[in-house]
């Protein structure tokens, strides 16, 4: 253990700061590997951004990883930092531990369907339809359906179908309507919790209305889907309200949900006619994540510990 690094946790879960501190200690610095996914490595929520407002930077550059092997690879202990998803079930699964973000450098991240507003007007009924998910699915929900796919081995239309039964949002027994209406598109980015919300969608469509519904699920990251939206590939997808603020909009990361939610919900309309509809009601924010016991292991402090290692020579606030 580092000296003058102690453990301390808030709430069972390590602060981000104090990740820094350790990786900014002699011995403990280099040997903590991270590895990332490509899109957060480039995002501007992603690494860099969290290098600049942390004031740290791993002494190996992290390495990039497929999201489907970061987990494993984390929990073997082959990396000790990844970047995961707050509504992971793997992070539970394999003891690991998801980092705080003490100093709010991640944005809110609530899903939400976005949609193409000539598809809302030709296809009126979609609104309501879609608005039946909202504030239905909390974090410990899609958590969990998260969890049945990833480490259950069941499929994502069997998880959202079942959901969606619960809620009493389906019958049991339904089938899809007749089509006659007209047919949307519906995409999801190349994830587990992307392509359950997806099925959600396109089942919930099938089964309350006459639309067909075409499926174009796992295509990729976040631009791919949002391009496709704009050039009426697809007519809607789940986005994230942090990813429309921060990674598209390119706009400075906002703490409130609801101010977030507002800001995309407008600024989408204005410059691209695109609208979102009533978030689903979790928050899959950005962690950085750790084995549990390789967290406690370490002993962990604040930012200022980190600068402090880091940058001895320089009084820091």
């Amino acid at each position: 253990m580092c000296n003058g690094i102690v453990s301390h946790t808030l709430r069972g879960i390590v602060l981000v700061a104090s990740l820094v501190a350790a990786v900014g200690c002699d011995g403990i610095r280099d040997e903590l590997r991270a590895a990332f996914d490509a899109e957060f490595l480039t995002r501007p929520d992603g690494y860099e951004g969290l290098k600049e407002h942390y004031d740290f930077a791993f002494p190996t550059e992290p390495m990039q990883m497929d999201p489907g092997l970061m987990y494993r690879a984390c929990a073997d202990g082959a990396v000790d930092v990844i970047c995961a998803f707050a509504t992971d079930g793997r992070i539970e699964a394999y003891d690991l531990k998801a980092l705080e973000d003490d100093k709010e450098f991640f944005p809110p991240y609530y899903a939400a369907p976005l949609v193409r507003q000539e598809v809302l007007e030709e296809f009126p009924v979609l609104e309501d339809t879609l608005n039946r998910l909202g504030g239905r699915i909390s974090d410990e929900t899609m958590r969990q359906m998260n969890y049945e796919v990833d480490e259950g081995r069941r499929t994502a239309a069997d998880v959202a179908r079942e959901f969606l039964v619960s809620e009493n949002l389906v019958p049991e027994d339904a089938q899809p309507g007749s089509g006659s209406a007209g047919r949307v598109v519906v995409g999801s980015k190349g994830f587990t919790e992307q392509e359950i919300l997806g099925e959600m969608l396109a089942i919930l469509i099938e089964d309350s209305t006459d639309l067909s519904v075409e499926r174009k699920l796992n295509l990729g990251g976040t631009m791919v889907c949002f391009m496709a939206l704009r050039a009426g590939d697809l007519d809607l997808y789940a986005e994230y309200t942090g990813t429309g603020l921060v990674n598209i909009l390119n706009r400075a990361a906002i703490s409130d949900p609801d101010e977030a939610y507002g800001v995309v919900q407008e600024a989408f309309q204005e410059n691209y006619n695109l609208t979102w509809l009533e978030p689903f009601g979790f928050n899959n924010t950005y962690t950085l994540t750790m084995r549990a016991e390789h967290a406690r292991e370490l002993g962990i402090e604040t930012i200022s510990d980190l600068v402090a290692v880091l940058h001895p020579e320089e009084p820091r606030d």
